[in-house]
């Protein structure tokens, strides 16, 4: 995997998808893999194929409503389990490709599971939820999202980013918003 990974790195997508899917046809239970050539394909617009490899990602560590996870530095912890994604991350890249796809109701969907389960990126998920109302033509709506983002924003660049769209979209440069 680090030679696909030193190809994605060189921008060598291609190369990189290529290496990634002998890995997975190795063994097919290596989530970052998955993970990686969904990063490629994405970066290759190809859409339909990252989804396919976003949503792999998740159902291997689906059954039924329960996600399992294995605890990855355990000394007994296998290829499998070193490899592993956290599911929200995985949701989170399928969020995106949702949006990429036009299949904004699904995205905003996605991206609302993040924020309900309190996602490490929640303020991004609420950007990325207000750039869909900006796309479906609702500003106004928009703005809330993007002002709920600046509350939540855990980092000066995530806060200065809501920032921004506020300044962009909704026509306010005060610092009550």
């Amino acid at each position: 995997m680090d030679k696909a990974l030193s190809s994605s790195k060189q921008k060598k997508y291609d190369k990189a998808i290529e290496t990634y899917t002998k890995v997975i046809n190795r063994n097919n239970k290596l989530q970052l893999a998955y993970y990686n050539r969904g990063f490629d394909y994405l970066a290759t617009k190809q859409y339909d194929k990252a989804l396919w490899d976003f949503n792999k990602v998740m159902a291997l560590q689906s059954h039924g409503d329960f996600i399992i996870t294995y605890n990855q530095n355990s000394p007994f912890a296998d290829e499998e389990a070193r490899a592993q994604i956290p599911y929200n991350d995985a949701l989170y890249q399928r969020a995106q490709v949702k949006y990429f796809m036009d299949s904004l109701k699904s995205s905003f969907i996605d991206f609302q599971t993040l924020v309900d389960n309190n996602y490490e990126e929640k303020s991004n998920c609420l950007l990325w939820q207000g750039t869909i109302y900006v796309r479906s033509g609702k500003t106004e709506k928009a703005c809330t999202y993007f002002d709920n983002a600046k509350q939540v924003a855990l980092t000066d660049d995530d806060r200065n980013e809501a920032t921004e769209m506020i300044k962009t979209y909704c026509g306010q440069t005060n610092n009550n918003r």
